[in-house]
């Protein structure tokens, strides 16, 4: 119970924070953008029904709503759910709605056609649970994404150059760990059969999907 209470202290004083090395972590996070919306447009059509966990001021699903039916977005941090919130009354975006919920057991009860999160997993000591509830928050037919830093990339470097404690404001998120494919493969077969996972092209930007199937004969718990 305290470490929850700490973990959400953390974030919302991530998502509080307005300094150089946050915007400069912003303008990356749109570069990313470009990326994602290339990979989840393969899973969205009109009539799509999405959920974002961990969606912090969720600027790449925002920006997916015109071409979906519904986005709700949910969040440990109040701060990031109101700026998720105005950000979208900002862009004039009517079908997204943002909720404060916990994505290792959701009180949310609906269902989606596809569950998303980025940089969300890897914050916990128990990925099975947050996974598997991606998995309970689908419809029968839909899709689960969840995106990691891999490994083997400028993420996991840069992390274990910030450790010592001077440098630690250079690392702007709470701490984590880093996926391989088998080991993030691994996570998703403890959930699913359904499982599968795929590197983000190009291969520089050292991000790793894994994606969580539910065939359509599933019943709904």
């Amino acid at each position: 119970m305290q470490k929850d209470v700490e973990q959400k202290q953390e974030w919302q004083e991530i998502w509080e924070r307005q300094g150089t090395l946050d915007k400069v972590i912003d303008f990356g996070r749109s570069t990313y953008n470009i990326f994602f919306r290339r990979v989840l447009r393969r899973y969205l059509t009109r009539s799509s029904t999405v959920l974002e966990m961990g969606c912090g001021r969720a600027s790449l699903t925002l920006s997916l709503c015109p071409e979906i039916q519904k986005l709700v977005g949910i969040d440990i941090s109040d701060v990031a759910v109101r700026q998720a919130a105005d950000s979208a009354k900002r862009a004039g975006v009517h079908n997204a709605s943002f909720l404060i919920d916990d994505c290792t057991k959701l009180a949310l009860t609906e269902k989606f056609d596809f569950v998303w999160s980025q940089g969300l997993l890897e914050h916990f000591d128990e990925p099975v649970v947050v996974a598997s509830e991606h998995y309970r928050a689908l419809a029968p037919g839909g899709t689960a994404l969840l995106s990691v830093p891999y490994q083997y990339s400028y993420h996991a470097l840069w992390y274990i150059c910030t450790r010592p404690r001077f440098l630690r404001r250079f690392w702007p998120w709470t701490e984590q760990r880093f996926f391989d494919k088998k080991e993030l493969l691994a996570v998703g077969k403890a959930v699913t059969p359904h499982a599968r996972t795929f590197l983000l092209q190009p291969l520089p930007l050292g991000l790793v999907f894994l994606e969580l199937s539910k065939p359509k004969g599933t019943a709904q718990s």
